[in-house]
């Protein structure tokens, strides 16, 4: 069930600030990928991965092109986007992996 309501945003080259994609939020399946705990300079630091699953649309396909200039929030966390998955070029379903940094 696409429950979950996201908001995708683009890095807007220009002015370095994020703006929404899309008009409206998007619905989405969400799912704990795995989590991680790394160092960073002596500090424990928590890594948390989901998969954000919505419906395929075209307007889409361009976050393939490039991760880094996408990012998502969802209940107030942003997540890097850092993988896209058209399964199978099916055109069906798009599963983002999005990581947040805690």
């Amino acid at each position: 069930m696409f429950d979950k309501p996201i908001i995708i945003q683009k890095i807007d080259e220009a002015t370095e600030k994020w703006v929404p994609l899309f008009d409206k939020p998007l619905h989405a399946k969400v799912n704990k990928s795995n989590g991680s705990e790394y160092l960073n300079a002596g500090a424990s630091r928590s890594k948390a991965t989901r998969v954000f699953e919505v419906r395929y649309f075209k307007d889409l396909e361009d976050i393939a092109l490039n991760t880094d200039m996408y990012r998502l929030s969802y209940r107030g966390h942003i997540y890097n986007i850092t993988d896209y998955d058209d399964y199978q070029e099916r055109h069906q379903t798009v599963k983002l992996l999005g990581v947040a940094n805690g």
